[in-house]
């Protein structure tokens, strides 16, 4: 009852200060403050976004209460939040000279070098914090925030050191956990990420959070049973662990299991509400499954969702591409291309549709698009050359593979490519030249140059340099 009465009087108070301001203002006059009244008002116009009313403030505050450091710090936090953070440092180096012992300087010196990202000038100013603070929380918490300046330096191994000392002061911390299960994988250290999550369970194994981690660890190591399996203990701790439920149905269905995935997925909904990108990996999964009725339905129940949701527009390109509705197809995939267009998997299946229905120079543009976005993309200057070759002549598609192999000169898949057209346009000699060069480095793509062209297996020459190159 006491609580709540204080509380009460205290939204009495606040309300009070803030109808005198208004009104010391309106009617041009001046009121007297005191300084937790100036800071309160100060708060609550830059909450509001007020910019000007929260000047005013600090302008009449610093009057009335010039020697006030709490006010000063108030005008510190005003500037930084305008963008002005070298006059903020300005005010708190000020600051710093007259009270050397207030850790909240330090405190926000570090978070305006932090965000002029001056990570080592932030680091020092926490650090100077850290001495000056007694309470446990506060101590963590700035802890966390020097780990963090670490992370965005890339010193990931200090980022982690740091985070294991929080966590054996306080192993209930799910916040450090989920911060090192990141850093982490900033540092693309999965094997170690595993080993320290499965140390940590041996120690608390009813984490819930621990056990989630590590199943995220083990779905990066492409280990997804194991995976399947952290996220059931994580299940088993915390039944209504939505996420859980969500990243197990994903490695389910990297592993084909698309029956169960579907389930999974649809398990998160009892947990919180239905999001756009589960109806959309649903709807994938019905499509690896060949049901393109559920797929299309999952799809466009996820852009109802969210509008903005590409890859599901792209998802009902596909379909509809797949079904043969060319102009419904073009129609989603311009819809994908609008909220991304650097994305080449867009460009790809747009390039692929406009082949179909024989638009090729627009087709040719849009696998133009695929190579500027996707250097490495080693498919698409087969679909290039195949275009040209159908609707110009063998000659420019050959051009083109040669070309492919300047930029990409490892791509055994061109050689495998370049090798049939060769033999159509005759040039055999060529055509053996690039043959061996393909068995060289990958004898097992021969199969590819034969379901391609099997008149490959009508030329002696040829057959004998692959009986060769098996012999040897």
């Amino acid at each position: 009852m006491e609580d709540g009465f204080d509380s009460y009087n205290d939204k009495e108070d606040y309300t009070a200060s803030l109808d005198r301001f208004e009104k010391m203002l309106s009617k041009n006059e001046e009121y007297f403050f005191d300084v937790e009244e100036f800071e309160i008002l100060v708060d609550h116009y830059l909450d509001k976004s007020d910019t000007s009313k929260a000047k005013q403030v600090i302008d009449i505050s610093l009057l009335q209460h010039p020697t006030s450091s709490n006010l000063k710090l108030k005008k510190a936090h005003f500037l930084a939040a305008t963008h002005q953070p070298n006059k903020a440092l300005q005010v708190l180096n000020n600051l710093e000279d007259f009270e050397p012992f207030n850790a909240e300087i330090y405190t926000t010196k570090a978070t305006i070098h932090s965000q002029l990202r001056q990570h080592n000038k932030a680091i020092e100013n926490f650090y100077k914090a850290l001495k000056l603070i007694a309470d446990k929380s506060e101590k963590a918490n700035i802890k966390i925030n020097i780990a963090f300046e670490y992370e965005n330096l890339n010193e990931f191994d200090k980022a982690i050191d740091i985070l294991k000392g929080l966590l054996k002061e306080n192993p209930e911390n799910e916040t450090v956990l989920y911060e090192l299960a990141f850093c982490y994988n900033l540092k693309n250290d999965t094997d170690n990420s595993i080993l320290f999550f499965k140390d940590f369970i041996d120690d608390y194994p009813y984490s819930y959070a621990a056990w989630y981690n590590l199943g995220i660890a083990l779905s990066r190591a492409g280990l997804f049973e194991k995976a399947i399996e952290a996220y059931d203990y994580t299940i088993a701790i915390k039944e209504d662990f939505a996420s859980a439920y969500f990243n197990k149905a994903n490695s389910l269905a990297l592993l084909e299991q698309y029956e169960n995935a579907i389930n999974t997925y649809r398990e998160t909904f009892e947990y919180e509400d239905p999001d756009a990108t589960t109806f959309y990996y649903i709807g994938e999964c019905y499509e690896k499954l060949g049901n393109p009725v559920l797929a299309m339905s999952n799809y466009y129940k996820s852009t109802k969702m969210d509008p903005f949701h590409a890859d599901a527009w792209a998802g009902m390109a596909v379909i509809n591409e797949t079904e043969d509705k060319s102009q419904s197809a073009v129609f989603y995939i311009k819809k994908a291309l609008e909220l991304e267009n650097n994305n080449s998997e867009y460009w790809y299946i747009y390039g692929d549709i406009l082949a179909k229905i024989g638009m090729f120079d627009e087709a040719l543009i849009s696998f133009n698009k695929v190579i500027e976005y996707d250097e490495e993309n080693d498919e698409i200057w087969l679909d290039k050359a195949e275009v040209i070759k159908n609707n110009e002549n063998l000659e420019n598609a050959i051009v083109t593979l040669y070309k492919g192999l300047e930029k990409q000169p490892t791509n055994n898949l061109i050689y495998a490519r370049l090798v049939p057209y060769l033999l159509m346009n005759g040039k055999i000699d060529e055509a053996l030249l690039n043959l061996t060069i393909l068995l060289t480095n990958d004898q097992e793509l021969v199969s590819e140059i034969v379901e391609f062209y099997p008149e490959t297996l009508s030329y002696q020459k040829v057959i004998d340099l692959i009986e060769n190159f098996k012999n040897k």
